[in-house]
């Protein structure tokens, strides 16, 4: 090989190495939108308040009968579950170890504030039948 075809070949390298870098680069991440800058409503008593979510389930011969079968959250969500069966039982909450008694065509709640990220499924607990879950996503 001749200096003139090394000096080729090692231009023609430099040429893709630098079409790779390019090519392959880091880009910089996107800057997020800028924060609101707007005041809270007038007579707004907290404005950082958590988010709110609210639920309601119909229970019917130990079923889900309507209502989500799951149960889509943010992480620090104050969530309220609002349960009426035909039947006396008890909803539990996995993962939160949550109890809700329900009384045969009574309203029963759960209250909670959604601090675990994850899918929790909720059940009866006398008849351990499993109802649903609840997807906690991260903030």
């Amino acid at each position: 090989m001749t200096s003139r075809q090394a000096m080729a070949l090692l231009l023609s390298m430099a040429a893709v190495l630098a079409g790779l870098y390019v090519y392959f680069r880091p880009h910089p991440a996107l800057a997020p939108p800028p924060a609101a800058t707007h005041a809270p409503p007038a007579g707004d008593a907290n404005p950082a308040a958590p988010p709110r979510a609210e639920f309601e389930l119909k229970l019917a011969g130990g079923e889900l009968a309507s209502g989500p079968a799951v149960i889509q959250v943010v992480r620090g969500t104050e969530v309220t579950i609002r349960i009426r069966s035909d039947r006396a039982d008890e909803l539990h909450l996995h993962g939160y170890d949550l109890h809700a008694r329900i009384g045969a065509n009574e309203p029963a709640e759960l209250e909670f504030k959604a601090d675990k990220s994850g899918r929790f499924e909720y059940e009866l607990h006398g008849s351990h039948r499993e109802l649903g879950a609840l997807e906690v996503r991260p903030e």
